[in-house]
């Protein structure tokens, strides 16, 4: 997590906030709050950072309302974080090519996203849904922030494995979310049900006028059906696939997908371990030998009985 989303967690710990809130309440609490119609084109501008004890936030009324409300959200953010003073004009998707100002509002636009959506937040309301069209529905209404800045904030903050795409009529990828523990997505342009070889529960569905695919990946059936040790087993796996020049691959890589996904229950901490393993070509065929599952699960459970201490 950046400075800035913490700093955007901290802003609403303090106010004991969670979606949906009253955003105009809040920044209030920052400055002297307008919405007018600007004669220029610019998104929002903030006036006397660090230099009046109320700088004064401008809104752009001719924006649409959720834009208008990521907007201010924003300009809070150029407020509370401490290096952003003077007089900021806002471009929410600035392409500047003064270097200083692009970083001021990258930096304010992750600030928004986190005070609008919070991470936290987020996986709570995730694990409260069995649906992904319903959870991303929730999301827009609770926050009342648009598709494209949900799309991208709700996926890749998630634990859980999950790929969401926006594709469209002809089932063509159009652009993908996330999360770290999903598996990385095929190089196709037509999407379909089976582009990935693993359990998922697979959603179609539309928002509006966009067209969505989902992939919610299931976990692996903890069953510890050898009682040799995790070291034992994977000294067979290597013996008997004459790959132990693979070794310290093997063991980083293991330890590399346990540590993303190492907050999840422990069936889908070996199913990502296992789709991290199964992108490998050069790993296929340890992947494919018998005793390789067993060897993910003990070596899964140990690492999290330590990670716990």
């Amino acid at each position: 997590m950046t400075r800035e989303e913490r700093m955007a967690n901290r802003v609403l710990a303090k106010q004991g906030l969670v979606p949906p809130y009253d955003l105009d309440c809040l920044a209030q609490q920052y400055g002297e709050l307008e919405y007018i119609q600007f004669p220029i084109k610019a998104d929002g501008i903030t006036i006397g950072i660090g230099e009046l004890d109320s700088p004064k936030i401008l809104i752009n009324t001719d924006a649409p309302e959720t834009r208008q409300r990521f907007t201010l959200a924003h300009e809070i953010g150029h407020i509370v974080i401490p290096w952003h003073t003077g007089t900021i004009v806002s471009h929410v998707d600035s392409e500047d090519d003064d270097f200083a100002y692009s970083i001021m509002e990258t930096e304010a636009n992750r600030f928004a996203a986190e005070l609008l959506m919070p991470t936290s937040w987020l996986a709570s309301e995730f694990i409260s849904h069995d649906c992904i069209e319903n959870y991303f529905k929730d999301v827009l209404k609770k926050t009342g922030v648009s598709r494209d800045a949900a799309f991208y904030k709700i996926f890749r903050s998630l634990d859980s494995p999950v790929v969401c795409m926006e594709v469209d009529f002809l089932s063509r990828k159009i652009s993908c979310a996330r999360s770290t523990s999903a598996p990385h997505i095929p190089k196709t342009t037509q999407i379909e049900k089976s582009i990935f070889p693993f359990e998922s529960k697979f959603e179609q569905f539309a928002i509006e006028d966009k067209f969505y695919v989902s992939w919610r990946f299931t976990g692996v059936k903890i069953d510890e059906s050898d009682e040799r040790s995790w070291r034992e087993i994977l000294t067979i796996v290597m013996d008997e696939t004459k790959l132990n020049g693979k070794l310290h691959s093997i063991n980083a890589l293991l330890a590399s997908a346990f540590q993303k996904s190492k907050n999840l229950p422990i069936e889908e901490i070996c199913a990502t371990i296992i789709r991290r393993f199964s992108s490998r070509d050069d790993l296929a065929v340890i992947t494919e030998h018998p005793l390789f599952e067993q060897y993910v699960i003990k070596r899964a459970l140990e690492l999290s009985q330590k990670s716990k201490k």
